[in-house]
């Protein structure tokens, strides 16, 4: 089937002044983040190139290991594609900025781009792959603000100011919940200017938030979309009325972009969550609301120092390292203060009957 770099192929042609900005365009853009820039825009924050520019100084062999997340091949595909199109070539892009603070434990990234239409798009990465950016993912659950939500905010308002006409902000995983946070808080007089929030497969917010009048005014411009096995992009709460999307995959993997289905202007649609990805996701809300914030704050801690013991920046290297870094992590459980290997025991063994009273409810609904 389908998918975002086959809509590349067959739509790259057709200009927005021909075929209006849709929910596909705003993947790709929201897509566009993840590749790493700093190489390219050498000429600061305030430089602005065309795809096409970018395209011609982007070296995918010069990119450092560590930065070669997941989707790194698919997204060097992307921006070939992206450059050699009419629709997509001559997109003005501005403002990019990327951050890892293992000391603040946050990473946030992001980039502006002007459509053809005259249309700023506000691009915010996702989880890029490195531990610290996993980690901040976590800290939704018991932080009023993260680290990266301060800076969204921030860039948003920083982006906006002094410029004029409509905007629209979207992002995939993290990138989506730094989207409709940022929207939601902003400068009041640069949020008229948003008329569309695009959510791809991103966390929701604690209540506090949903429940705060300023997200409830934005909430109507947000358009979300989940894959079929959906566990990142239910989590927490939203309120948003998500389109669940087909996958070519199965399971954890549908997260990635490159998998979800397009036909013609839009994405395949589906009429509900598969019933994996449903069981984990009521398994985790299930855990979630079983435990305090301060029990989500510790669990995180005990989890994370157990994956920072390897002394690697990225998933991938963890991943690679094997029984080195298994070695690590195992000793850094082991040498836990007893109360947080009490901690993530006792959370883990909370998902677990999670799952199973989610799936007990599940049989018996039958």
């Amino acid at each position: 089937m389908a998918n975002i770099l086959d809509y590349l192929i067959w739509r790259g042609d057709v200009p927005f002044s021909v075929s209006p900005f849709n929910e596909v365009d705003g993947l790709i853009l929201s897509e566009f983040s993840y590749l790493p820039m700093e190489k390219v825009f050498t000429g600061g924050y305030s430089e602005e190139l065309t795809i096409r520019e970018i395209s011609k100084r982007y070296d995918s062999n010069a990119v450092d290991e560590k930065d070669r997340i997941l989707s790194f091949e698919y997204d060097n595909r992307l921006l070939m594609l992206m450059s050699n199109s009419d629709r997509f070539g001559n997109m003005r892009v501005t403002g990019y900025v990327n951050i890892i603070s293992r000391q603040a434990e946050f990473q946030f990234s992001a980039v502006t781009c002007v459509t053809d239409d005259g249309v700023t798009f506000v691009s915010f990465r996702g989880t890029d792959g490195t531990v610290v950016g996993w980690k901040e993912d976590f800290t939704f659950s018991y932080t009023d603000q993260t680290s990266g939500q301060y800076y969204a905010v921030s860039y948003l308002n920083t982006r906006l100011a002094g410029s004029t006409g409509p905007v629209r902000v979207g992002g995939h995983s993290k990138g989506g919940n730094f989207a409709v946070y940022a929207s939601a808080f902003c400068d009041p007089m640069l949020r008229e200017r948003i008329t569309d929030i695009y959510s791809y497969d991103s966390p929701g917010f604690r209540k506090d938030i949903t429940e705060s009048a300023d997200y409830k005014r934005i909430l109507p411009l947000v358009h979300s979309y989940i894959p079929e096995s959906s566990v990142v992009g239910m989590l927490l709460e939203s309120d948003s009325e998500h389109v669940t999307v087909k996958s070519s995959v199965n399971g954890i993997l549908q997260h990635l972009a490159y998998n979800w289905e397009v036909i013609g202007r839009i994405f395949a649609r589906t009429d509900k969550l598969s019933r994996s990805g449903a069981m984990v996701n009521r398994a985790i809300s299930g855990m979630l609301e079983d435990l305090s914030d301060e029990d989500r704050k510790n669990f995180t801690e005990a989890v994370f120092g157990v994956l920072e013991a390897p002394d690697k920046m990225t998933m991938k290297e963890i991943v690679k390292g094997k029984f080195a870094a298994y070695s690590s992590m195992f000793r850094a459980f082991r040498d836990l203060p007893p109360e947080k290997q009490t901690v993530l025991k006792d959370a883990l063994k909370q998902l677990a009957k999670s799952a199973i009273r989610s799936d007990d409810k599940k049989d018996s609904a039958r």
